[in-house]
């Protein structure tokens, strides 16, 4: 029984949709693909051999799948619906296929797993947020996370095994402590939706990889940001390190994988994928990377001449995600609809012919329209450079006239204010003055009628004497 999944066909909205709406129509396509898409697979298989073995079967979406440390277990993720039917979380042995026990708790769709790197511990995410820790030998959960309020798309164990970090939708990263299973740290690492995690080999860098188009590198333990990878011309869903810890390889929606070093300098692009990249893995010798896509396919990578070496088919649908076994000799993947299928040396690997080299004439041309396209794009920045001096200068002109007239209305307003104090305290001095006039003219007045009167007094004839008296 194979995987009842879905074809990813999304036509011209495939940029500018918002991280939900998007992974609803990436799982949820129509009947009518699903049949399409059956049709295609019966005349495939009609015709032609899967080139990878059927490991495990499988009745949901596997999202994603991780092996234990001594690759004796594997652990598939997934589920039938994004959020209307409890998520699959599922323990395998991984030399025979054998179902050896399904973990019961998340509520929707599980988006990813990881071994602690002694094997004992496996922590799933999924799309309602859910975080659950299990005991891999009591098959059990032991701890439920509700940290994260949308869906939570990734998770990364340190490689010493004391921390493990998750990441979601809101662009939030949280670091939990692995023996008490506590937050320890929060960082708000994009202002985008994160899709995928990776912890250095040596544990003191986290980088993560977001819809903004980044993929950025923190010291987690100080909180802070030591790198930031640009560019991807889309949504960066994919990132992993070398096992040296000398390369990060990213892969996204723009359909290219970039390799950086571990400063996050770029170092190469990696062209060839038809369909947005869902998942990177390097060999445990670091010579190979492994890429998938949800065009159905799989490209394993040299990494030294940086050219595609393997081509893996017999894909029904979309491939979202691919894992070294941890020998390094063999490749599963997990898809849409298939199963898990386990993929040999390059003895089952369709093998990518050498490229022809171009003729003369033809690398004659392709220089010339590389030199023209470097002149065009140089024209280009001269001109956009001289756009944005000319609209900083008129700005800075505006900025310096709009100052200069407020400073010229504040100085009006000053002078204004102070004739109008000044005419004040004139009115109130000539008031004073009047008063101070006329109070002086009173007493000058008074003074003079005084004086007039006295000169009357003296004047008077004197009192006659009365002739009685003696």
């Amino acid at each position: 029984m194979l995987i009842r999944g879905l074809k990813i066909s999304l036509p011209a909205f495939r940029r500018g949709i918002p991280s939900v709406a998007l992974m609803f129509l990436v799982l949820a396509a129509s009947a009518a693909t699903i049949a399409a898409d059956e049709k295609a697979a019966g005349e495939k298989a009609a015709g032609e051999k899967a080139a990878g073995d059927q490991l495990l079967e499988h009745d949901g979406w596997v999202t994603n799948l991780a092996y234990s440390p001594d690759g004796k277990l594997l652990a598939t993720v997934g589920g039938q619906s994004l959020q209307y039917r409890p998520g699959e979380v599922r323990l395998w042995d991984a030399a025979t296929g054998k179902l050896l026990a399904n973990l019961e708790g998340h509520e929707s769709n599980v988006w990813s797993v990881a071994f602690s790197p002694d094997g004992k511990k496996l922590v799933t995410t999924g799309y309602n947020g859910q975080v659950i820790v299990w005991s891999v030998d009591e098959k059990k959960s032991v701890a439920n996370l509700e940290k994260h309020k949308s869906w939570c798309r990734a998770v990364a164990f340190h490689p010493q095994g004391t921390h493990f970090a998750t990441a979601g939708e809101d662009g939030t990263v949280v670091l939990w402590d692995a023996a008490n299973y506590k937050e320890t740290k929060e960082l708000k690492a994009h202002e985008s939706a994160v899709y995928d995690l990776a912890f250095s080999p040596d544990g003191k860098t986290l980088a993560t990889a977001s819809t903004d188009k980044t993929v950025k590198l923190w010291d987690w333990q100080a909180a802070k940001e030591s790198a930031k990878l640009e560019g991807h011309g889309d949504a960066v869903w994919a990132v992993a390190y070398s096992p040296d810890g000398k390369l990060i390889a990213t892969g996204g929606a723009d359909r290219k994988i970039k390799l950086w070093d571990a400063g996050g300098k770029e170092l190469a692009t990696l062209d060839g994928h038809r369909d947005w990249v869902t998942s990177l893995a390097f060999s445990a010798d670091g010579q190979q990377l492994a890429s998938s896509d949800y065009g159905r396919a799989v490209r394993v990578w040299n990494v030294t001449t940086r050219k595609p070496s393997s081509i893996l088919e017999g894909f029904e649908s979309s491939v979202w995600t691919v894992a070294y076994v941890p020998d390094g000799q063999r490749l599963a993947t997990g898809s849409h609809k298939g199963g898990v299928q386990l993929w040999a040396p390059k003895t089952t690997w369709n093998q990518v012919e050498p490229a022809p080299q171009p003729t003369a004439e033809e690398k004659a041309a392709a220089e010339k329209a590389a030199a023209e396209k470097m002149a065009a794009e140089k024209a280009a920045a001269e001109k956009a450079a001289a756009e944005k001096a000319a609209a900083e200068k008129a700005a800075a002109e505006k900025k310096a006239a709009e100052k200069a007239a407020a400073e010229k209305k504040a100085a009006e307003e000053k002078a204004a204010a102070e004739k109008k104090a000044a005419e004040k305290a004139a009115a109130e001095k000539a008031a004073a003055d009047k008063k101070a006039a006329e109070a002086k003219k009173e007493a000058a007045d008074k003074a003079k009628e005084a004086a007039d009167k006295k000169p009357e007094a003296a004047k008077a004839p004197p009192k006659k004497a009365d002739a009685n008296e003696p």
